[in-house]
């Protein structure tokens, strides 16, 4: 088995050859890569990565990396460590003498000995028990470290995690591509393509629907399943799990009553509840909630879960719509604000999404034609609550009797300028 010094050699090839650049420089950016080469080199603060497997995370590491050996970062003070291999033991020990071997054996010295500011990019710290403590330890010692994180699972499980880093770390989403994104990756314009198989970066090479599946079913929401949950989680019955995953993708955009629900699938309510959970902070699901009344008041009882991309629906064994896939991915661009998003519902009034911070209300008709009969509810509800009323469509852009209608090729433009 190869030692520590001989692993961090084998993962960055730089150390040995200057010019070994990671070829992900040359395969296109996504916005975040923008956003993270800002916080690079000036704050100390760590930057921490989450998002689902193989949103492409990893390549962004890869692309920053660059980036520092082209403004001639010596290569030695750049650290790549992915703990996603079979040969790495996942324990606490692993992650300590990866950093401790690093700085002693490459850059030679210890922690706070450091001169000059060293970055230490770590892949997948999920995996590692207790990872936050050992990074606090080293952040406290040193102002010349700069960690940079990835995690394909919430990283911040517990208050105590999240306590334990809290003013050292700035957290950052990954999702999967947006529309633009698809758009400057694949060279296509089609919306019903990019719903469909359109939002992995590595699913853009497949033109087989079945590779398309297999991919989508194996190499991402399997991982996450099978693997992921069992091991960061504790679930033993995976079968109950995964029956509760594939029931929910046919229904999302419904309203998910959860004692009947959760009768249906011979769960009990604490337990759904408790797996419902899981799946948020798997990545793999979003839940939201209704709001009505005051607009300040929630219920438990009314929520619908959207799964993180419209693609998954391509898994299900049920016909789903398209209007339902632009409903999911509307939700991700809306979650994208940072601000509560929620449904409305009130007696047989229900609006997709209302986000009270924003004073906005959306619905989302992904058809040519948006009849009167469906603008009533989100008008009036809107004009009460003086919210500004959106309606998504399918390839609509004007404003008439007051209500916004973006086409939801246009949406993610408009909704960046809120």
């Amino acid at each position: 088995m190869m030692n520590t010094l001989d692993l961090i050699y084998l993962q960055n090839p730089w150390f040995r050859d200057s010019s070994a650049i990671p070829q992900e420089r040359h395969w296109p950016r996504r916005k975040l890569y923008d956003v993270l080469v800002k916080d690079l080199d000036n704050s100390r603060q760590a930057l921490a990565i989450t998002g689902l497997r193989r949103v492409g995370k990893s390549t962004l590491l890869k692309q920053l990396i660059s980036h520092l050996l082209e403004l001639h970062v010596a290569p030695k003070r750049i650290l790549y460590f992915t703990f996603d291999q079979p040969a790495i033991a996942e324990t606490t020990g692993t992650i300590e003498e990866v950093i401790r071997v690093y700085i002693e054996s490459i850059v030679g010295a210890t922690a706070s000995q450091l001169s000059e500011r060293v970055w230490i990019v770590l892949d997948e710290v999920q995996l590692i028990p207790l990872w936050q403590d050992i990074l606090k330890r080293y952040y406290d010692v040193t102002d010349n470290i700069k960690f940079i994180i990835t995690g394909s699972a919430a990283l911040f499980l517990t208050s105590a995690s999240k306590e334990s880093l809290a003013g050292r770390l700035f957290q950052y989403t990954a999702t999967p591509l947006t529309f633009t994104e698809y758009q400057q990756f694949a060279g296509d314009r089609d919306m019903v393509r990019f719903l469909e198989f359109g939002q992995y970066p590595e699913l853009l090479t497949f033109t087989d629907r079945a590779k398309q599946i297999e991919y989508l079913r194996d190499a991402v929401v399997g991982r996450v399943l099978e693997i992921d949950i069992p091991k960061l989680f504790g679930v033993r019955k995976i079968v109950d799990f995964e029956r509760l995953f594939w029931t929910l993708l046919p229904n999302c955009g419904q309203i998910i009553k959860t004692a009947s629900f959760g009768a249906e699938l011979g769960l009990k309510k604490s337990t759904l509840f408790k797996y419902l959970s899981i799946l948020n902070q798997s990545l793999l699901t979003n839940t939201v909630t209704n709001m009505s009344g005051s607009f300040r008041s929630t219920s438990r009882l009314l929520r619908k879960i959207y799964p993180a991309s419209s693609n998954f629906l391509s898994l299900s064994s049920e016909s789903v719509s398209l209007g339902a896939r632009a409903e999911i991915y509307v939700y991700m661009l809306l979650s994208q604000l940072n601000t509560p998003v929620y449904l409305y519902r009130k007696r047989d009034k229900e609006i997709d999404f209302v986000l009270p911070d924003k004073k906005l209300a959306v619905e989302v008709k992904f058809q040519s034609q948006v009849h009167a009969s469906d603008l009533r509810t989100i008008r009036d509800v809107a004009a009460e609550k003086q919210y500004q009323s959106v309606i998504v469509t399918k390839d609509d852009d004007r404003v008439a009797a007051g209500i916004q209608f973006v086409s939801l090729a246009n949406f993610e433009e408009w909704i960046v300028q809120r």
